[in-house]
């Protein structure tokens, strides 16, 4: 079957390996303007689908370059990306032929459009993807993966560190008996909810001045199959709440909101954390996938850390552009290392 183009509304149902790739995201990202976009394609390959959008000045990259301590890498140019970098995890092309499909594909969108760059975020295996047409790959973020063991009581006895074990479960036991509660609101039921949560979710990113989420954006996300608020509720309060998405055996911790000025009394992040543990086990997940950032909190905490990329693809050759995306990989790489300040991308301390 030859590649096409489709919009999101025209394709078909396609397996997806995580909720980032599925027919349904595409669908919701269409009504999110805090990301900026201008079009939306499907790109058919036979066996894959491919979400594409022509984005002017995605906050999720500004993140990025925030984190990395750079400006604006693209110059308030528009770039093709594949998918958006909200999304944590990218396209899951399984062979060299469907990964130079997409490539052409997207320089071409790109190309036609006067984007400067066609970007494919959230990717584990980014020397498969530069291979094809000379693709620059930057180190963007780390994801983080462990094991539910089928309760908290047994996720807790797993992790390595004597301290960081006690420290989880005093943490959890702290903040239930200051009165923390957790309510796990699907699709409407978290509607009165969203507001707060999103004045709570952009105040870790207001702190690098990037302007991450906007209410359109947890509103598209809460239709999608599997969305869950885990929130903490205080009283009549929202202490802090996480965003996630349950696709298949993994319940995926996508973003969060705290409450900054409540969370040392509260320990509201770690219960969060171990909440979540509770949760996926109570509903049979096998896995959580605890997002980005925070990455010496969730090593502590047994979470495998997998590393992920953005391959870039310039339209046409600019040795400048090509050493500051190289310049901006190499700081996220040398940072993730070291505990984040706030963290912009997931959730967040």
């Amino acid at each position: 079957m030859a590649a096409r183009w489709l919009a999101p509304d025209q394709a078909s149902e396609w397996p997806a390996p995580h909720p980032f790739g599925s027919r349904e995201w595409a669908l919701a990202w269409r009504k999110v303007h805090t990301d900026p976009v201008r079009e939306a394609r499907v790109l058919h390959t036979g066996r894959l689908a491919a979400p594409f959008y022509l984005i002017d000045g995605s906050p999720a990259w500004a993140a990025f370059e925030a984190e990395a301590g750079v400006g604006d890498t693209w110059a308030g140019r528009p770039v093709i990306y594949g998918p958006s970098p909200y999304a944590t995890y990218g396209l899951d092309a399984a062979s060299p032929r469907e990964i130079r499909t997409v490539v052409a594909h997207g320089l071409a969108w790109a190309r036609e459009a006067g984007a400067v760059a066609a970007v494919f975020p959230g990717l584990r295996h980014p020397r498969a993807w530069t291979e094809a047409e000379g693709g620059i790959a930057v180190r963007t973020t780390g994801s983080h993966l462990a094991p539910v063991r089928g309760s908290i009581a047994a996720f807790q006895a797993s992790i390595g560190s004597g301290k960081a074990r006690k420290e989880f479960g005093r943490q959890w036991r702290r903040a239930n008996d200051a009165g923390l509660r957790l309510a796990a609101l699907r699709g409407a039921d978290m509607t009165p909810v969203l507001p707060a949560f999103t004045r709570l979710a952009g105040a870790a990113a207001a702190r690098h001045g990037v302007a991450l989420y906007g209410i359109d954006v947890f509103h598209a996300v809460a239709e999608v199959p599997g969305a869950v608020l885990l929130a903490a509720e205080h009283g009549r309060e929202l202490a802090g709440g996480f965003l996630c998405l349950r696709h298949g055996n993994t319940l995926y911790l996508w973003a969060a909101g705290l409450d900054y000025a409540t969370l040392p009394k509260l320990h509201t992040y770690a219960w969060l954390l171990a909440e979540s543990v509770r949760y996926a086990a109570a509903t049979g997940a096998a896995e959580v996938d605890a997002g980005r950032g925070n990455y010496l909190v969730k090593r502590r905490l047994g979470f495998s850390q997998i590393p992920l990329y953005s391959v870039c693809y310039l339209t046409s050759p600019d040795p400048g552009l090509a050493a500051s995306l190289a310049e901006m990989g190499s700081r996220i790489a040398a940072g993730l290392a070291q505990e984040p300040v706030a963290s912009t991308q997931g959730p967040v301390t």
